[in-house]
């Protein structure tokens, strides 16, 4: 099968699907006198200009903006599909939803009736929806809203930072998440997903090191473990999850310290009751509020 000499000379077999849109675009053929030969460019460039035409009308149908949303901006309702970007900052708004600050310089987009996807730039936001039902997508991870305000900045590479104000905020992708509270941060990574979340409030360094670790660096873990102090607990019970054997071991021991823990044995073979035990240890309330609102959570 040769599609290149079916469209420059109709010699060769074409593909199917061009016999197809040929067939539906026929009322459309330029249609010569009959007195009228056909000359050589005729022949070579009108199957040509018809696929033009037709991918043309393809782009139209399937990436023009689709049904009208609660979103509007500047007073002017946004599609699903639709983008922002501007030279200037700009405000987005849903009467039943919330608000969205779009910085100078971000490409936001409109994915559907309470979901956004971000792909570079910086959004602040404001949500009073109920818990789980707004969503704005990452590169790395996915930003479900608890009730509360954020800031979120992705960069070029994909890599994100998000930063909580009030309320709750959960980084998915996958079957890794990380629940960043009030106060806190969480970075995310294009090839990794959430990394671990942190006190916006703890030292360069520890921060520094959270980072590293997320990163592949070992070397950080006993950096980060001695530097640690009783409000990094909400770092150290991520990392139980995210290790194992004497890294887990290590950190337990670290977080044991601090709060009261099931038994050691029982988290280093990560058993799950045990983990969520340790979590409901941490004074961020009970996991059964993470439940109830992740059973709505887009996967």
């Amino acid at each position: 099968m040769n599609d290149d000499e079916y469209l420059w000379d109709r010699s060769g077999e074409p593909d199917p699907a061009i016999v197809q849109m040929e067939q539906k675009l026929s009322p459309l053929r330029y249609q010569a006198p009959s007195t009228q030969r056909h000359t050589k460019f005729q022949r070579k460039w009108v199957p040509v200009l018809a696929l033009a035409t037709a991918a043309a009308w393809f782009l139209v149908v399937y990436f023009a903006p689709g049904a009208t949303t609660q979103w509007h901006r500047a007073g002017q309702p946004l599609r699903v599909g639709q983008t922002i970007q501007t030279d200037e900052a700009t405000t987005v708004a849903a009467d039943a939803v919330g608000s969205l600050t779009v910085e100078k310089g971000s490409l936001l987009r409109l994915t559907g009736q309470t979901e956004f996807a971000l792909e570079r730039g910086t959004i602040q936001a404001l949500i009073w929806a109920p818990p789980g039902s707004f969503v704005i997508n990452t590169p790395a991870a996915k930003a479900v809203d608890l009730g509360c305000r954020y800031t979120l900045q992705v960069g070029d590479d994909g890599d994100g930072l998000l930063t909580v104000q009030v309320g709750w905020v959960a980084f998915q992708a996958g079957n890794r998440e990380s629940f960043i509270p009030a106060g806190a941060a969480c970075r995310t990574y294009a090839k990794k997903g959430p990394g671990t979340p942190y006190q916006a409030d703890s030292p360069e360094s520890f921060r520094s090191d959270v980072d590293a670790f997320d990163r592949g660096d070992s070397a950080a873990l006993p950096r980060l473990l001695s530097a640690s102090r009783p409000a990094d607990t909400l770092t150290l019970w991520h990392l139980l999850s995210r290790t194992t054997g004497t890294q887990r071991g290590e950190i337990y021991d670290r977080l044991a310290g601090f709060v009261s823990l099931p038994p050691r044995d029982s988290i280093l073979r990560g058993d799950e009751s045990a983990i969520t035990a340790a979590w409901n240890a941490l004074g961020y309330g009970d996991t059964e509020l993470w439940r109830s609102w992740k059973q709505s959570w887009p996967r």
